[in-house]
């Protein structure tokens, strides 16, 4: 009950900020990649916006109102270009696609490497791997898309909202099987 509509995109913008920050600084690192040092570390970044992502998404998807739904559809584009930041960040897909190419050699246990396979894979199906101008025309797509898909989201809510038949008595409802009442 403490966090209020008008809370959510200043905690959006600072999570996605802190995110950018330690995937950036994982990437910048002068260091020879380690499944340590760039997965693990990816692992664990962007916490605070997860943390922000699953609050926001079980409220709208449960409890929305028409401030939410806007902050929804602002949020959308952006959440795809930070996403896009990330996984079309040539050097950190340098550093996974090394660790990928030598994963024979660095003794990971089975769940390391399923880790090491899911995101390398989740990069170059992210674009890693298109040049530039692919890369330019395909953010593109992914904010349309992601606008998109909030916007029908949003249609097929408020089209549920208006199918419900509202009753005002018992008596209203005679006829009806216990059970369906």
């Amino acid at each position: 009950d403490l966090i209020k509509d008008r809370h959510f995109m200043p905690a959006f913008e600072q999570g996605m900020a802190a995110a950018q920050r330690e995937v950036s600084a994982i990437a910048a690192s002068t260091e020879a990649a380690t499944f340590e040092n760039t997965l693990v570390a990816l692992e664990r970044s962007g916490r605070l916006l997860g943390r922000v992502e699953r609050f926001f998404s079980g409220l709208t998807g449960t409890l929305t109102n028409p401030e939410l739904q806007t902050i929804q559809r602002t949020l959308s584009p952006l959440l795809a270009a930070h996403a896009d930041a990330i996984r079309l960040n040539p050097a950190l897909f340098a550093k996974i696609e090394f660790l990928f190419q030598a994963r024979a050699t660095l003794a990971l246990d089975a769940e390391s490497d399923r880790l090491l396979w899911r995101y390398h894979q989740d990069f170059v199906r992210a674009g890693a791997k298109l040049p530039q101008a692919e890369q330019a025309k395909l953010r593109a797509l992914n904010g349309e898309l992601a606008t998109l898909q909030t916007q029908f989201s949003q249609n097929v809510l408020k089209e549920r909202d208006g199918a419900g038949v509202f009753v005002a008595s018992r008596e209203e409802l005679a006829g009806l099987n216990p059970v369906e009442i």
